[in-house]
């Protein structure tokens, strides 16, 4: 790889190490800026009148705009050069608009994987703010670049994994649910574009150059820009989904805005629509979500001109339980997004909490 940019091997790394830190303002223009970058136009992260509706204080970081500044420390830390196999993390407190968020993360342990990889563990992978000490915080993989020329796995192989059984206590409207196979949103339905993830990268400010540097990518062993690997992209046409741009010849434009509703009643309605791209299999009568925690494989690299198909199943769903935010279920779903080849670019795994308020 080029020496523009370096990176570190794996025999430079130290157990115990701790990654460079940095702060990040979640103002509301870098929250905006994010629902441009993704297309993720889910209220309870830009709207602070909707957010106060639904039990939170005021707007709030996304789950994907969390696994975004994970991602960037990481890749600050370690270079180009690595490549992200596993993040996994728990949120514990939101991140709310205006909230000065602090990223630390350290080296767990250096070892070298059953096929010969130069992997490392990351842990205390932490995003802090002056109302909680551990508002988030993950878990990671990282396969490295090693001394002796071996360079990481661009793809690779799904293990075969374990199978789930369903918890005892799931209720018999999940139960009917599991083996169905729903198709999800496309991420990107458009070819992606380069354009698309730069503007990742500027809500994000993470400036790894295989995602903006053509010249750098092209020489490194992807051949081209590539996507973060956390990057969500629902691109054009995804403002559809809250009524935006229904007017266009042959859209459909959602029934609540056919219905004429307005204010506070449009976006309760149009956001049942948004949560059930998340949410596949909604519990009934729990109309609103929030995401508890979140894990990520990461098998191929998403490419410029790449787009991604969605398929969802429910794992785990428990009993209807009472919160601070209201009464619903916990629920555990997967997606598993492929590209216009069939490759399997990655996995995502969510618990979320369904609820009414």
């Amino acid at each position: 790889m080029s020496d523009a940019y370096h990176s570190l091997c794996w025999e430079d790394v130290e157990e115990g190490q701790e990654l460079p830190s940095f702060t990040y303002e979640l103002s509301l223009l870098r929250l905006v800026a994010f629902v441009r970058a993704t297309g993720l136009y889910d209220f309870v992260h830009h709207d602070s009148r909707y957010a106060r509706a639904v039990g939170a204080k005021d707007a709030f970081i996304s789950t994907t705009h969390l696994a975004g500044l994970f991602s960037r420390l990481i890749t600050d830390w370690s270079g180009p050069g690595s490549v992200l196999r596993r993040l996994t993390f728990r949120m514990t407190a939101q991140s709310l608009r205006d909230d000065i968020l602090l990223v630390t993360g350290k080296v767990a342990r250096k070892y070298r994987g059953a096929d010969g990889a130069y992997l490392v563990d990351l842990e205390g992978i932490n995003v802090a703010h002056a109302n909680s000490p551990s508002a988030a915080a993950a878990t990671a993989v990282l396969e490295m670049p090693s001394r002796t020329g071996v360079l990481p796995a661009i793809s690779r192989q799904r293990p075969v994994a374990d199978l789930v059984p369903p918890n005892d206590d799931m209720p018999d409207f999940a139960r009917a649910m599991l083996g169905i196979v729903r198709e999800g949103n496309r991420e990107p339905k458009l070819p992606l574009t380069s354009g698309d993830i730069h503007l990742w990268c500027e809500a994000l400010e993470d400036w790894n150059p295989l995602y903006w540097d053509a010249d750098f990518a092209a020489a490194s062993p992807y051949g081209g820009i590539v996507s973060p690997p956390v990057g969500m992209f629902y691109g054009a046409d995804s403002s559809l989904n809250v009524g935006l741009g229904h007017r266009k010849p042959g859209a459909v434009a959602p029934e609540a805005v056919k219905q004429g509703l307005t204010g506070m009643p449009l976006l309760q309605a149009l956001r049942e629509g948004i949560i059930i791209g998340g949410c596949p299999f909604p519990p009934p009568d729990c109309p609103e979500a929030v995401v508890t925690q979140a894990g990520f494989e990461f098998y191929a690299p998403l490419r410029v001109g790449d787009s991604l198909r969605t398929e969802q199943k429910l794992l785990t769903c428990s009993p209807r339980r009472k919160t601070k935010l209201g009464e619903g279920h916990f629920l555990t779903s997967e997606n598993t997004l492929f590209n216009q080849r069939g490759e399997l670019v990655k996995s995502v795994t969510m618990s979320l909490f369904c609820y009414k308020v």
